[in-house]
């Protein structure tokens, strides 16, 4: 397996546990439920992280350790941007 397919593998495992976070996101009414639900998605990743690298697959943990940021800052952005757009395409001020 070559070293960029390893990262990959840990990105795509962590970009899975974030849009499973995200999909319960809308079943969950109360706030300080939905700040547990995105904790135990951090929380997951971070040990996914830890299991890759203790069964010697260095290359996927650092995929999963990137993930546990990278995923969230990206979805967190593409939320704000259809804010941006939807608010300025709006007829209602």
């Amino acid at each position: 397996m070559r070293k960029s397919d390893a990262v990959a593998g840990g990105l795509g495992q962590s970009l899975v546990v974030w849009l499973a976070v995200l999909l319960a996101m809308p079943l969950v009414r109360n706030a300080a439920v939905a700040w547990a639900l995105f904790g135990a998605g951090l929380l997951s990743v971070i040990l996914l992280g830890q299991w890759h690298q203790r069964q010697s697959r260095r290359d996927s943990a650092v995929g999963a350790f990137t993930g546990a940021v990278l995923w969230p800052a990206l979805i967190g952005l593409a939320i704000a941007a259809i804010n941006i757009v939807s608010m300025s395409l709006s007829d209602f001020e």
